[in-house]
Parts: C-alpha cells; structure tokens; sequence
C-alpha cells in the first residue's frame, strides 16, 4: 500500500542514520518508533523540518512538523489617483466624511481615533466607488 500511494515515512527520509524512538513499553523495557508520519513525496518537499520530542506524560512521544510555508507578499492599499480627478468621486468622498465627522467629532473620542477610523472611512468609500465605477 505504502508503495502504492507513494507514501514515505518523512522522519526516516530527513534523518537517515537517527535514532530516536517514539514509544516505550514499561513490560517489555523497550523504546520503538512506532509513532510514524507517512506522506506523499510530492509534499515531503514542503516540510521544513520534523522531530520527535521528549516524552513529556504519556507513553507515546509527540511528532512535531514544521512546513516551510509560502510567504504572501503584503498588498498594500494605494489609492488610485485618477479618481481625484472625479467630480462624483470627490463629492461622495466629501458627503462621507461631513458624516462620519458630524457622528464621531466628540470629547468622547480622540483626535487620533478619529484619524485612524477617517483614513478607514475614505479607504473603504474609495474601494466601493470603484468598485461601482468598473462595472
């Protein structure tokens, strides 16, 4: 079966002359790595690292595996300049924020609050605006 799916035992495939064991058994006075991860080569090539850790309770030792992961480039927001040339864009942008200033411009709330959540109110008013707009 194991040769079937193209299944390989992952701790043998990094560590080939290892030896650490997963399993102790009190009546036999043994240790065995019985403990196995077995995958596809295909994704073998996507672990970063795999090790047997101490036994910290119970009988069995834990199997810890690290992937390597793909980093996502961060996107970052930016606006797009040519709807600063928009009549539309710039009055719905000024009607937004004449809003969210009348509910929000208060003793209650700070100035940096208030700047924080505009630059949200106008990242979010310009994404919908186009969004419409390139329909």
């Amino acid at each position: 079966m194991m040769s079937e799916l193209s299944l390989i035992d992952v701790w043998r495939k990094l560590n080939p002359k290892g030896k650490k064991f997963t399993f102790y058994s009190n009546p036999q006075q043994s240790w065995t790595r019985i403990d196995m991860v077995w995958m596809n080569g295909e994704i073998v090539n996507e672990l970063k690292e795999i090790e047997i850790l101490p036994n910290e309770w119970p009988d069995h030792n834990p199997i810890k595996i690290i992937w390597k992961g793909r980093k996502k480039p961060k996107k970052r927001w930016t606006l797009n300049i040519q709807l600063i040339k928009e009549k539309e864009y710039v009055n719905k942008v000024k009607e937004e924020l004449k809003y969210f200033l009348k509910e929000n411009n208060n003793e209650a709330t700070t100035k940096q609050n208030i700047w924080d959540t505009m630059k949200a109110v106008i990242r979010g008013t310009t994404i919908s605006y186009n969004a419409r707009r390139n329909r």
